[in-house]
């Protein structure tokens, strides 16, 4: 019996209700900011020039969950995604060469504090 491929009667939507409303919202939009204040430091394991991405923690992480935005670091495509040493390829390998990610996380927000007067709210 040959099978088609499934097809769905409604669109994915590219953005959850509840994730739209907490980007309109004012902590939506201060944690916006701080994404935006740390993707102009440098990499912090090569100190690669900005702009750079902001990562998400994922080490030790014990859900599926994303976390905050608040728990990001600036790290250049060479360390985020692209090349052999991205975290996004091996984060084993990655932990065992730089440490856990969430280990410059404290560094980083007094960096921003600094820089841009923006403070990581206490979690």
């Amino acid at each position: 019996m040959k099978r088609s491929p499934l097809k769905r009667k409604t669109r994915l939507k590219p953005v959850s209700d509840k994730k739209r409303a907490h980007r309109a919202s004012e902590a939506g939009q201060a944690a916006l900011g701080y994404m935006r204040a740390v993707k102009q430091l440098p990499c912090v394991i090569c100190a690669a020039p900005p702009p750079s991405d902001a990562h998400h923690c994922i080490h030790d992480r014990h859900s599926s969950a994303k976390r905050s935005d608040y728990d990001t670091i600036p790290l250049c495509k060479a360390h985020h995604q692209n090349g052999p040493d991205a975290i996004h390829n091996g984060p084993k390998t990655w932990r065992e060469k730089y440490g856990p990610d969430h280990g410059y996380i404290d560094r980083v927000a007094e960096a921003v504090n600094r820089l841009f007067g923006i403070d990581r709210p206490l979690s």
